[in-house]
C-alpha cells in the first residue's frame, strides 16, 4: 500500500507584521517625544515621558517582549547625564522658556529706562531673537574711536548681567552700526570702525562675564543698515548704535558652537556657571552699596536679587516631583 504524501507546511507570510508593529510603536513614541521637546518645558516634558513609559510598559501582545519604554533612564537624564547641567538644559531645549526669558529681559530694560537706572538702551524681540539696542550718542565711544568709555562699561555691565542670568549656551552676536559721515584718523572707513566697536564689546563681555568665546560674534555693518534715513543730527545719532542679538536656539544649526558646552563634563560646566553667578552677585552687591540706606529697604532690592530667584525657579523646574 502506497504511503500518503505529507502535505506541505504552510509558510507563515505574516511574520513581517510583528516587526512592522514594533517599528510603528517606536516611531509614534519618537514623534511624541520630539513634539514634547519643541513645545514644553522640562518639568512638563518629564510628565509626558512618564505617561509614555506607563503606556508602553505592558507586555507586547505580538511577541511577549518587554515594553519599549519599560527600562532605561529618563530621556532628559540620559541626554544630560554627563553633558549639560540642569539650568543650561532648560534654556537649551525649551522654546517656551526661551521666549519667556526674552520677554522678562525686555520688561526689565523697559522698567530700568522708566526709573532712570539705565539710559540709551532699548530691547525688541524679532525673528532673530532678543535684540538689545544701545544708542551711541557719544556714550559708548568717542568720535572715530573704538575704545569703550567708562559710561559704556557701566551700561554693558547691566546689560551683560541680564543676558548671563538666563542664557549661557545661546549664540550672542554684537552688531556695530555707524552713521554715513566719513571717518578720519585711525580707521580708513566706517566698515573698520563698526567692526572694531563690535569687537570691543565682544571682548568686554567675554572678559567680564566669562562667556565662551566661540558663542560670540562681532559684526560690522558700517552705515548700510540705518535705523533712520534722515540726514539731520538726531537721525545720524540714531544710526550710531550697537545691537546685541541673543539668537534664537532654533537657528543653532547655523553655528553649532553650543557643542562646546556639550563636550564639557558637568564639573567644568558647573565651574564656569559658578564663575558667572559670582560675577552677578558682585554686581548686585555693588549696586546695593551705591544705593542710599533708605532705598536699600524698598522694592529696588527685589530687582537686584532676581538672579537668585531665577536660579531657584530653574532648580525647581528641573527637579522631578
Amino acid at each position: 500500500m502506497a504511503k500518503k504524501k505529507k502535505p506541505e507546511e504552510h509558510e507563515n507570510l505574516e511574520r513581517w507584521l510583528v516587526s512592522y508593529a514594533d517599528f510603528m510603536t517606536l516611531l509614534f513614541a519618537t514623534f511624541v517625544v520630539l513634539y514634547a521637546l519643541s513645545q514644553l518645558n522640562v518639568n512638563e516634558f518629564k510628565k509626558v515621558e512618564e505617561s509614555l513609559r506607563k503606556a508602553f510598559s505592558v507586555q507586547s501582545l505580538l511577541d511577549g517582549g518587554r515594553g519599549v519604554m519599560s527600562q532605561g533612564e529618563s530621556i532628559v537624564d540620559a541626554n544630560a547625564a554627563n553633558s549639560v547641567i540642569d539650568s543650561l538644559m532648560m534654556e537649551f531645549i525649551s522654546q517656551k522658556y526661551e521666549q519667556e526669558s526674552y520677554e522678562q529681559i525686555k520688561k526689565q530694560i523697559d522698567d530700568m529706562n522708566k526709573n532712570g537706572t539705565l539710559s540709551n538702551v532699548s530691547a525688541i524681540i524679532d525673528e532673530r531673537g532678543l535684540v538689545i539696542i544701545i544708542s551711541d550718542k557719544d556714550v559708548l565711544f568717542k568720535s572715530g574711536s573704538a575704545e569703550l568709555t567708562d559710561e559704556a562699561k557701566k551700561i554693558l555691565e547691566k546689560v551683560g548681567k541680564l543676558i548671563v542670568e538666563r542664557f549661557a549656551m545661546h549664540i550672542i552676536k554684537v552688531e556695530g552700526h555707524t552713521d554715513n559721515v566719513p571717518v578720519t584718523g585711525r580707521y580708513p572707513s566706517n566698515w573698520e570702525l563698526s567692526s572694531a566697536r563690535a569687537s570691543s564689546i565682544v571682548r568686554y563681555l567675554i572678559d567680564r562675564f566669562k562667556i565662551l568665546p566661540n558663542l560670540m560674534a562681532a559684526i560690522g555693518y558700517a552705515d548700510t543698515r540705518p535705523a533712520d534715513k534722515g540726514t539731520d543730527a538726531a537721525s545720524l545719532a540714531k544710526n550710531r548704535r550697537v545691537e546685541i542679538v541673543v539668537q534664537r536656539n532654533q537657528f543653532k544649526h547655523l553655528d553649532h558652537f553650543q557643542n562646546s558646552y556639550l563636550k564639557m563634563d558637568k564639573v567644568e560646566q558647573q565651574r564656569r556657571r559658578n564663575e558667572q553667578i559670582k560675577i552677578i552677585k558682585e554686581i548686585d552687591h555693588q549696586e546695593m552699596e551705591s544705593l542710599g540706606e533708605d532705598i536699600r529697604n524698598n522694592s529696588l532690592i527685589e530687582e537686584s536679587t532676581s538672579f537668585l530667584e531665577e536660579s531657584k525657579r530653574l532648580e525647581n523646574l528641573s527637579t522631578p516631583n
